[in-house]
């Protein structure tokens, strides 16, 4: 029987999480903030009217879109972030930047919407810190870097 790891070594794709989960914090900030931003996504198109139950705080989203159109446009940006993180090879800078500009973007359209209700909910709190930090990582962003 095999040793349990050697299906991993195989996996090129299980090497770069590994490689950005032990190695690259700032790429497992990406993965994460992607992962959630693409998960959103997925969400406003199984929940296909969402916004009409959350108490009017998606109200302005309601009224720009329906739910399936920001659901393409978050799975969209959360797909081409994760793609730049766990590509094997280090994509362009123009790719990473856009990348990191497409989710700080989506989180903060979630932070600006959830903030100008009164009173705002819990989870301004979460998108107002996840939207600054991706727009850190924006900002630090290097042609040098992963």
């Amino acid at each position: 029987m095999s040793h349990s790891g050697a299906w991993l070594a195989g996996c090129s794709t299980c090497r770069r999480i590994r490689d950005v989960m032990m190695a690259a914090p700032w790429s497992s900030f990406d993965l994460m903030a992607s992962l959630i931003v693409l998960w959103i996504g997925v969400y406003l198109w199984l929940m296909p009217d969402m916004f009409s139950h959350i108490g009017g705080v998606y109200a302005t989203f309601a009224r720009l879109a329906p739910e399936w159109v920001w659901g393409a446009g978050f799975f969209l940006a959360g797909g081409i972030g994760l793609m730049t993180v766990l590509w094997c090879v280090q994509p362009r800078f123009v790719w990473r930047l856009l990348a990191r500009m497409g989710v700080a973007f989506c989180l903060l359209l979630f932070a600006f919407n959830n903030l100008r209700h009164f009173p705002p909910p819990l989870s301004a709190i979460t998108y107002v810190w996840l939207s600054l930090w991706a727009l850190w990582g924006v900002v630090r962003t290097r042609a040098s870097d992963r």
